[in-house]
């Protein structure tokens, strides 16, 4: 069918395209991330060494849209089924990329960017749950893929929210008010992360992975490497610790009936 090609040819490019537009001011074009993140940095803002996770969600883009393409995997159910929502991912995520790196800031129009962006992943990852299948790709591909990319979007739409409050003049950018808007922040962030975990239930474990990477970089953030902000870091770290509980609760075997 015509909308299956189109969907694995889409799935096959975005990924690269993704990682492509990622390296655009290398090219000297426009801003780099670093130093848009540093410009906007708010207590909710993880360490720097945290958003090495996307080289992993780059690489595992790249290897789901190689697998999905091969002859082998034309009818499987799990592939046309995640396809279109992670093509919409990927585009949504590559778009995000050239918008701040080119306007050089976040706004909220790019936080509806990444919200866009994170619906598609959510979508892809309950379908994956949903579609079982055998293999080495959807255990090791499509599975991990799926996970990391919601979990990590989700932390990053409460990241992006923080920003674009800053920018926007909403939320101040230092004393107690900063702080207290910060912990609300992280509250709210590990409320919907818990939540979903929750309802992944014993699929969880690469989203809830996802979410402890970026709480412990907003730990370490507050403890020195962005700054010392030791109410941000404690919120950080009882939602750390919120997911893990949460997560490990959920991955434990229901006891037998007698």
């Amino acid at each position: 069918m015509p909308q299956d090609h189109l969907r694995r040819l889409l799935c096959l490019i975005l990924p690269w395209v993704q990682i492509a537009t990622a390296f655009l001011p290398a090219l000297g074009f426009g801003t780099s991330m670093a130093a848009v993140s540093a410009a906007t940095r708010t207590p909710v803002v993880p360490a720097g060494y945290a958003f090495s996770i996307w080289s992993v969600i780059f690489l595992l883009a790249a290897a789901y849209g190689i697998w999905q393409f091969l002859p082998a995997n034309r009818d499987s159910a799990l592939a046309r089924r995640t396809g279109w929502p992670l093509a919409g991912s990927f585009a949504a995520n590559t778009l995000w990329q050239v918008t701040s790196q080119l306007t050089g800031s976040v706004g909220f129009g790019l936080l509806l960017i990444i919200l866009i962006s994170l619906a598609c992943a959510l979508t892809a990852l309950f379908l994956a749950r949903s579609t079982p299948e055998p293999g080495f790709g959807p255990r090791w591909i499509v599975s991990p893929l799926t996970g990391l990319l919601a979990g990590w979007l989700t932390a990053a739409s409460f990241v992006n929210l923080s920003s674009a409050a800053r920018q926007a003049g909403i939320l101040p950018e230092n004393g107690m008010a900063a702080t207290l808007a910060a912990v609300v922040i992280l509250f709210a962030a590990g409320g919907a992360a818990a939540a979903l975990t929750w309802l992944l239930r014993r699929d969880a474990g690469w989203f809830a992975a996802a979410l402890l990477w970026a709480f412990t970089g907003v730990v370490a953030a507050n403890l020195g490497v962005n700054q010392v902000n030791i109410p941000a870091a404690l919120t950080a770290a009882v939602m750390l610790a919120l997911v893990f509980a949460v997560a490990w609760q959920r991955r434990r075997p229901a006891p037998l009936s007698a």
